[in-house]
């Protein structure tokens, strides 16, 4: 395995960024030039995550071994979701035995109707693996519902 020397100050710096979880280049003592220069060669060498937000780092998984820190090769768990969010609002909807239509969770999320189509196709079924059914009942606005998937999406959860 190669290992990559750093200097005093990278070393510092990925510290700082394994300490705060996200590195503002605001909070570095470091100024201008000698700032840039520690920040390019970081990033070049994979250790810091330029992030969308301007001046913001976060720390690679290289970043971190770079300094000794373990690194957690779990990747993120599949089908997991945060209670209390709009995605988990919309899966207690379609989940319910009557199902429910896309009024019903444009109503209760505040998205759009091509929003709540999207989450239908990508969120839940494609990246929670979620197996959702839709009906047309004669005269009524289509129902859809959640027929297969959720044990694992809970799993370890107690309602």
């Amino acid at each position: 395995m190669k290992t990559t020397k750093l200097t005093a100050t990278q070393e510092t710096v990925l510290k700082q960024a394994a300490e705060t979880g996200t590195l503002h280049t605001s909070a570095l003592t470091l100024k201008g030039g000698a700032r840039k220069k520690v920040l390019d060669s970081l990033t070049s060498k994979g250790f810091l995550i330029p992030m969308k937000k301007a001046d913001t780092y976060d720390i690679s998984p290289q970043g971190k071994a770079a300094i000794g820190l373990p690194v957690d090769d779990q990747p993120a768990q599949k089908g997991k979701i945060r209670t209390g969010t709009k995605l988990h609002k919309v899966i207690e909807l379609l989940s319910r035995p009557e199902g429910a239509e896309i009024h019903e969770i444009m109503r209760e999320t505040g998205w759009q109707q091509h929003t709540v189509r999207g989450t239908l196709a990508g969120a839940l079924k494609k990246r929670l693996g979620l197996t959702i059914e839709s009906e047309k009942p004669e005269g009524k606005d289509r129902i859809y519902r959640i027929t297969a998937g959720l044990e694992a999406l809970f799993q370890g959860e107690t309602a």
